[in-house]
């Protein structure tokens, strides 16, 4: 009985020291001994953590530390760094924030580090708030520069002022306002140092949803004006938005073009955006622009009536197909603004320029099969290969084997020529002789005009099955009239080609 109640009365030693942060220590005779104490750190040193001064200040930093507590000071580190017992001196000759840290050691526990933050030439720095503006609020946020009392003002709209007082914390929200109007605000520091700006002013707009935004139009007001004309610019969209107009009024004593700002009523219309309107100003002139012909075309006629309906008389009157020459417009007389003369250029091309087309072919049955346009060449020119689109080079590869029509224009599309007889020699890789009528049979019919071309036709072992003419209708697939599996053939054929007999030879499928 007596070793349990003293098991017991160890534990609620145990316990009670490690809630005292003692940590105890067995000894040889079983008995227990306290070792060391506080295992939980000490709290830091008590500061003042934010500070404010004035350029040139002298500065002294202070820290209470707890009973028998001494100070560590680790200047600007907040972790590492070495310590020291010596106060940091800060230095205020350039504004800004700068943060010390210090720490202290109690019974040889050392605390963690307090922050210090020293200001210099500290300003309000009010701007909006855009994290509390909604569309009935809007938000200010300003620093507090060492102040915990401040006066406000604000109006919205340019409504009557609402005054108060201010402690913490350094910011403030507007209620009661509606979509898109603005908030005029002052903040004022009691008390704040000589050195810091204590009042500052800010106006900010609640926010508008995307269907209250709406754009000022001015779709029938006119953008071009002549020399001296007296121009009033409406104070009412189109849409029936009313605002002013900024630079006003408008300026036509010079020619050129300039922008004019409408800005909406912020009290009638707090949503609405500011648009611009770029008006000009210069003397009428005809929007005659030159144009080009081919030679031999029937010439064009030149209208009376310039596109923006200014009417005058051409000089000369008629337009000369063969050359190219110059062409003046007169205004009538009397018309507003008082058009300027127009000149334009008509350029006459020549016609029918490409007088031959030369091309080549890469051999017959070569794998790329290349067909290149060898003149007219040059950048002049525009190239095309059957009914597919013009191009700029004269080389076309990949070539389908058959007959071919090759096409040449200028730039200008006053001469073009084509040729159709554009052969490019090749064979089927395969047919399917099935009796659905198509691909019924094999032939090279690139060498139709040939007549003495010859085409043997072989099974994989080399028997010969069959040899026919490039005239005729080709191998139907059979063989003493049987029809032949589906597999590969092999063949040869001998054909002219540039003055000289080649022989060629090579594979096809026949495919049921």
């Amino acid at each position: 009985m007596m070793k349990k109640i003293i098991k017991s009365f160890v534990c609620f030693l145990l316990i009670t020291a490690l809630s005292n942060a003692s940590v105890f220590a067995k000894n040889t005779n079983s008995s227990y001994l306290i070792t060391s104490s506080l295992l939980v750190p000490p709290s830091p040193p008590t500061v003042n953590g934010f500070q404010y001064y004035c350029i040139n200040d002298v500065v002294t930093l202070t820290a209470t530390a707890s009973a028998g507590g001494i100070l560590n000071w680790y200047g600007t580190n907040a972790s590492g760094g070495t310590s020291s017992a010596t106060t940091p001196i800060p230095s205020t000759i350039v504004a800004g924030s700068t943060t010390y840290y210090v720490s202290q050691t109690v019974a040889g526990e050392e605390s963690s580090r307090a922050s210090i933050v020293v200001n210099v030439d500290k300003q309000l720095g009010l701007f909006c708030d855009a994290t509390k503006t909604t569309s009935n609020s809007v938000g200010f946020d300003f620093a507090n520069v060492g102040q915990s009392s401040f006066t406000y003002s604000y109006s919205i709209s340019g409504g009557s002022p609402v005054t108060g007082v201010w402690s913490a914390p350094s910011n403030y929200v507007v209620t009661g306002v509606l979509p898109g109007q603005s908030v005029t605000f002052t903040i004022t520091a009691i008390g704040a140092p000589s050195c810091v700006i204590s009042s500052q002013t800010e106006t900010c707009n609640s926010d508008c949803t995307i269907a209250q935004i709406i754009t000022p139009t001015f779709s029938t007001t006119p953008t071009s004006y002549c020399l001296n004309d007296v121009v009033v610019l409406p104070t009412t969209s189109t849409n029936g938005i009313t605002g002013t107009w900024s630079p006003i009024p408008v300026d036509t004593s010079t020619m050129g073009a300039n922008i004019y700002t409408f800005t909406p009523n912020p009290t009638s219309f707090p949503c609405a955006l500011k648009t611009t309107l770029r008006i000009t100003v210069e003397p009428i002139v005809p929007d005659f622009n030159d144009f080009s012909l081919c030679s031999g075309d029937i010439a064009t006629t030149l209208s009376p009536v310039s596109p923006n309906g200014i009417t005058g008389v051409w000089n000369p009157t008629t337009v000369d197909n063969m050359n190219s020459a110059s062409y003046v417009f007169t205004p009538d007389p009397g018309q507003p603004c008082t058009p300027s003369i127009k000149t334009i250029k008509v350029t006459v091309n020549p016609s029918n320029t490409i007088l031959s087309l030369n091309w080549t072919v890469t051999d017959a049955f070569t794998k790329n099969q290349i067909v290149t346009i060898t003149n007219p060449v040059g950048a002049n020119y525009l190239y095309q290969m059957d009914s597919g689109p013009f191009q700029a080079s004269p080389l076309f590869e990949n070539v389908a084997s058959g007959l071919h029509s090759i096409s040449v224009n200028d730039l200008n599309g006053c001469s073009k020529l084509t040729d159709s007889n554009v052969l490019v020699i090749g064979y089927p890789k395969y047919f399917t002789p099935n009796g659905d009528t198509y691909n019924e049979n094999w032939n090279i019919s690139g060498l139709s005009d040939q007549l003495n071309c010859r085409i043997y036709i072989f099974d994989r072992y080399g028997k010969l099955l069959k040899d026919i003419s490039p005239k005729e209708l080709g191998w139907d697939g059979t063989y003493i009239g049987q029809p032949m599996p589906a597999d590969d053939y092999w063949f040869t054929v001998e054909y002219s080609e540039q003055n000289s007999i080649k022989k060629f030879k090579s594979h096809f499928s026949l495919k049921r």
